[in-house]
């Protein structure tokens, strides 16, 4: 089965992660994709550029699409861009700083192949510091569509680096929301589920995720909660939650962000993440 990667990349990313990245959803996985979108979000380093030439050089059996934008959009944007530069119906997402395991793509598209009513699918991420191979914790998703419509009550049922897409199913709901900050994966798989679209996740780690010390807080800010309280409307009106469920989402959020860093950390880790 042909299959297309979608990435975005801009200015401030780190080009080692980079490299990182990019080598293992080509070079580093036991079935390779077809195509590779990748979107420099604006202008970017030399470095970046170069990484992109020396990936394609080594993938000769790969299709390389580089989609060039003259500002930085945001990632929400920049996606869309390289959505419709997207030549397979499946399309799989990567982030630019991140690590796929070896045996991603087709652990995917063998359930993909004996699945074919499923129009998303994802897995679970192990997050790491420095290094890919030293995961410190999981997050673990709901398998079934029933599990991840539930999940979605309250927060994002999917890892957005693990999934992989129908094409034509994110176009028919207009693409990522623009107007959702962060928040633009989660938008997009309420979108798709008030759309009829089936989801599922496999029960295996398929990414590791890069983890930082700013990451809890770039996950709770005031902005956040804007885009959170924008979304509850979205939730109502396809009926994943009641307004009981709206007004206990409202105060979570706002309870989240205004908690001392120390504090969120320890909820962060005991309450949303499992050990590695």
């Amino acid at each position: 089965m042909d299959f297309s990667v979608l990435m975005a990349v801009y200015g401030k990313d780190n080009p080692d992660y980079y490299r990182i990245a990019l080598d293992s959803v080509t070079i580093g996985q036991t079935l390779k994709p077809s195509q590779v979108v990748i979107v420099f979000d604006g202008p970017v380093p030399q470095e970046i550029e170069s990484i992109t030439y020396d990936a394609e050089q080594k993938n000769p059996n790969i299709v390389f699409t580089i989609v060039k934008q003259k500002v930085n959009q945001g990632l929400a944007a920049a996606l869309n861009a390289g959505l419709e530069k997207c030549s397979f119906e499946y399309v799989a997402r990567m982030d630019s700083d991140d690590y796929a395991i070896p045996d991603r793509f087709e652990k995917q598209i063998v359930f993909l192949t004996s699945n074919s009513q499923i129009d998303v699918l994802g897995g679970k991420i192990a997050e790491f510091i420095d290094n890919p191979q030293q995961t410190t914790s999981v997050r673990t998703v709901g398998t079934s569509h029933e599990m991840i419509v539930e999940m979605a009550k309250h927060r994002t049922p999917l890892n957005h680096m693990t999934v992989v897409y129908k094409k034509s199913k994110v176009l028919a709901v207009g693409g990522y929301n623009v107007e959702f900050g962060k928040l633009e994966d989660y938008k997009l798989w309420v979108d798709m589920i008030a759309n009829g679209c089936k989801f599922a996740n496999l029960n295996d780690v398929l990414v590791h995720m890069r983890v930082g010390n700013g990451l809890i807080l770039r996950r709770s800010n005031k902005r956040e909660i804007h885009d959170w309280d924008k979304l509850q409307k979205d939730l109502l009106d396809a009926h994943i939650i009641n307004r009981f469920d709206s007004y206990a989402n409202r105060l979570y959020i706002r309870a989240f962000t205004y908690t001392p860093s120390f504090l969120k950390k320890i909820a962060y880790h005991v309450l949303l993440r499992a050990k590695a």
